[in-house]
This record gives structure tokens, C-alpha cells and sequence, in this order.
């Protein structure tokens, strides 16, 4: 696992420091879109 960006890094304090859900979401959802999330699979897998 690589290690995070400082800033990524700060996103997340924020996102546990805070109590509103929509703010978590923000900061997660910065991260994500910031440090790249190549090896999800665009299809759900089939059973």
C-alpha cells in the first residue's frame, strides 16, 4: 500500500473530527478522487 499525500492525510482528520455526515462524506470522497482507485472493477462481479 503506497502511503497517502499530507494533504490526503489532512482530509482524512477533518473527515473524523467532524460530526456531519455530509461533511465526512466530502472529505472521503476528496481522497478517493485524489489518490485514485484503479483497481476497482467497473461491473459488479457475476455469481
Amino acid at each position: 500500500m503506497t502511503k497517502l499525500s499530507h494533504q490526503s492525510q489532512d482530509h482524512l482528520e477533518r473527515a473524523l473530527q467532524t460530526d456531519d455526515p455530509s461533511e465526512k462524506d466530502f472529505y472521503v470522497r476528496q481522497v478517493i478522487q485524489a489518490e485514485g482507485v484503479d483497481h476497482l472493477p467497473i461491473e459488479p462481479a457475476e455469481e
